[in-house]
């Protein structure tokens, strides 16, 4: 299969149909208020979490950049784990890769990956060497390339030879301290306009907890539901397809561990739990508003993403090693061999269930 990367926004119009389950089948009793709770119990959690972990980058940075020698070591530590938990909190959102994730280009702006051309290495290196003050300017990055403003390119001026948080490094170079603060103040204001629009008052929020006739984005709880599940069908499908086949490669001899998510700060196998730990949720979520004797879907979806975790867990080993290594490498072989059944479960099983039709979306290659 030929992984190829569109704009979030062909990507999140992933070609999904949503119908009727049939003329012959009834259309099953959705609980009203499914997108309130949704919202409730794990949007709206989510994008919070993705706030205040993103302001929590900001003041970590703002330590790193002011410290002097004697309190560097700790203070780069603490940035260190800010910039873990702020990758982990988006790996729990990204696969809601609709309304306002894919409005404005939110979500290349977050995080413009995968990068197999590596245009975010090299426009932070000319960034970097230029040193162009006006880029530092309050909002400044927000009208530049998108591969300048979101968490890869945070993470490479953090992270590169002689970023900010290497133990090595001598004291904050003036510029890159500048423009990773200008990166995760940029990070924090997009988080905080999803939070925003995913909240009570938010107009999205509004419009997917409450749907009717006259809505402009949801006339009913079916299309709610057709959204929620094409969600995660599709984020399973990045999961495996996007960021663990090409990865492990045909063998072992073949492995491309520097195509993962985050692997310079070492996080690319807990972001990947990170989301899978947000879909299991949500496919949990989703069973519990099933009628009992439909139930089973859901749970069983939910399982099989458990079951895909735990050989991640099991996989024991930074990415390097596990994705060329025994027996970190055939843990990883097995958890997209679950994740691919763990698809085929929610778009056959629980997506019949709550009367969604799933059909071809654009990671399916051509």
């Amino acid at each position: 299969m030929r992984i190829f990367r569109n704009t979030c926004r062909a990507f999140a119009a992933a070609c999904l149909a949503v119908a009727a389950a049939g003329a012959a089948r009834a259309q099953p009793a959705l609980p009203a208020d499914l997108g309130a709770r949704v919202a409730e119990a794990y949007a709206r959690p989510a994008f919070d979490r993705l706030r205040e972990a993103a302001g929590r980058m900001e003041d970590a940075l703002r330590a790193v950049c002011q410290a002097g020698a004697g309190d560097a070591a700790p203070r780069r530590a603490a940035a260190s784990e800010a910039f873990g938990a702020l990758a982990r909190a988006w790996a729990g959102v990204e696969f809601l890769r609709f309304g306002p994730l894919v409005q404005g280009n939110r979500y290349e702006r977050l995080a413009f990956w995968p990068d197999p051309r590596g245009v975010v290495l090299r426009q932070v290196q000319e960034a970097l060497a230029r040193r162009d003050q006006a880029l530092l300017a309050p909002g400044a990055l927000a009208a530049r390339s998108v591969a300048l403003q979101g968490l890869p390119a945070l993470e490479f001026v953090l992270y590169r030879d002689d970023g900010l948080l290497q133990a090595g490094a001598a004291a904050p170079d003036a510029y890159a301290c500048g423009y990773a603060r200008a990166v995760a103040a940029n990070v924090s204001t997009l988080s905080a306009e999803l939070a925003q629009a995913w909240s009570a008052r938010g107009d999205f929020g509004v419009q997917f907890t409450s749907p009717g006739p006259s809505r402009e984005l949801y006339r009913n709880t079916q299309e709610v539901a057709a959204e929620t599940v094409k969600a995660l069908s599709t984020g399973l499908q990045f999961a495996r397809d996007v960021k663990l086949l090409p990865v492990l490669g045909a063998s072992a001899a073949e492995a491309r561990p520097r195509r993962a998510a985050f692997w310079r700060s070492g996080q690319s196998v807990a972001t990947l739990d990170a989301g899978l730990a947000g879909q299991q949720a949500l496919a949990g979520l989703l069973a519990r508003m099933l009628p009992a004797d439909a139930r089973w879907s859901g749970e069983t979806a939910r399982d099989e993403i458990g079951r895909a975790r735990q050989a991640l867990a099991d996989a024991g080993a930074p990415i390097e090693q596990a994705a060329a290594e025994s027996p970190g490498r055939p843990a990883l072989a097995l958890a997209a061999l679950i994740l691919k059944n763990a698809k085929d479960i929610v778009d056959q099983d629980l997506a019949a269930a709550l009367g969604v039709t799933i059909g071809f979306n654009a990671l399916d290659g051509d």
